[in-house]
């Protein structure tokens, strides 16, 4: 015999007891699973339900994320969830950050990497410096690395960063805003008091940094620009005198020229005669004068020597003396033997 139940004994009944409660409404709200018991082991649309239970991201994740992060919250945060299952940051690629990575760091308020940022710039123009003595002249060869060197090529490492510098800052906020937090609410609220980002110290900072590195780098880079096409002048203007320097080695014996050889055939043919001015030759040594008529006020009018000797093996040495020409001014073949 069935005995019948009133409701509210059934009602009862199916009443389950309540789980003990969770140490506070923020444990509930921001923990994955305070109780242990998987009752809020809840799961983005999309996630895989295979994922190990610490690979899963908290939902309210996405919204302290978003807060913290600030503008362009969209690109981030999609970002930052996927570092958050992966269980770690990734390389990416930041557009802003390769081209004025200072501003970009002191824009997220990143103050020390704003700092070095500036300072890559630097480093790149220092080791353009030790580099640009090996190009043959300066040209637009020589322009485009020197910007990537002093622009781009610093950038690189930012760029490849930027993200996983964001994520971890932003980590570490949303970490002091839970923690104590009584709830929710007041994890927000903490987030909220704090702009994410700064025009003000990206224009200020970041500009400023970007205008005194500029003060810094361009000067050098121009002065070098001017050094190295008065070099490729002078060296022009020293080929010049090759074919003259293998007639004299061919006739020394036989004929001797006359000292003036300013307008001498094999010299008015060649490509640096524009930078030649007089040339003598010493009768009695073979030792040619060269006075320069160069563009450069640096050099024009100024004086190379280029003597003649004989080596053990009979073979003619030509040595290049320069007489009044700074030496910053010379091509490398100017202070030795020349080939």
């Amino acid at each position: 015999m069935v005995t019948a139940q009133h409701p509210h004994e059934r009602d009862a009944r199916a009443i389950k007891p309540r789980s003990p409660a969770p140490h506070s409404r923020y444990s509930a709200w921001f923990n994955l699973d305070p109780t242990g018991t998987g009752t809020t082991d809840i799961r983005l649309p999309g996630d895989d339900r295979r994922l190990a239970r610490n690979l899963v991201v908290r939902p309210a994740l996405a919204v302290l994320f978003r807060i913290a992060v600030g503008p362009s919250a969209d690109r981030y945060v999609r970002r930052f969830l996927d570092f958050e299952r992966a269980g770690r940051a990734r390389p990416g690629w930041h557009w802003p950050s390769l081209l004025f990575p200072g501003v970009w760091a002191f824009y997220r308020k990143l103050w020390l990497l704003g700092l070095v940022f500036a300072l890559l710039p630097v480093a790149g123009a220092i080791a353009f410096f030790w580099l640009e003595p090996r190009f043959e002249r300066a040209d637009s060869v020589w322009v485009v690395c020197a910007v990537l060197a002093v622009w781009i090529l610093p950038g690189v490492l930012p760029a490849l960063l930027a993200d996983t510098l964001l994520y971890n800052h932003v980590r570490s906020l949303v970490a002091r805003a839970e923690r104590g937090a009584r709830g929710a609410t007041d994890a927000v609220q903490r987030l909220s008091q704090r702009a994410p980002t700064s025009a003000a110290a990206a224009s200020i900072l970041g500009g400023g940094a970007f205008i005194a590195m500029a003060a810094v780098v361009v000067p050098p880079l121009h002065d070098a620009y001017v050094e190295h096409g008065v070099r490729a002048e002078v060296e022009q203007a020293i080929g010049a005198m090759h074919g003259l320097e293998e007639e004299i080695e061919v006739a020394w014996h036989t004929a001797r020229l006359l000292p003036r050889q300013s307008e001498h055939p094999a010299v008015r043919a060649h490509a640096g005669a524009q930078f030649v001015g007089d040339v003598d030759v010493q009768p009695r040594t073979g030792r040619i004068r060269l006075a320069l008529l160069a563009d450069s006020p640096e050099v024009d009018g100024k004086t190379i020597l280029l003597a003649p000797t004989l080596d053990t093996s009979n073979h003619w040495q030509w040595m290049c003396v320069p007489v009044d020409i700074p030496r910053r001014f010379l091509p490398k073949e100017c202070g030795g033997s020349l080939p």
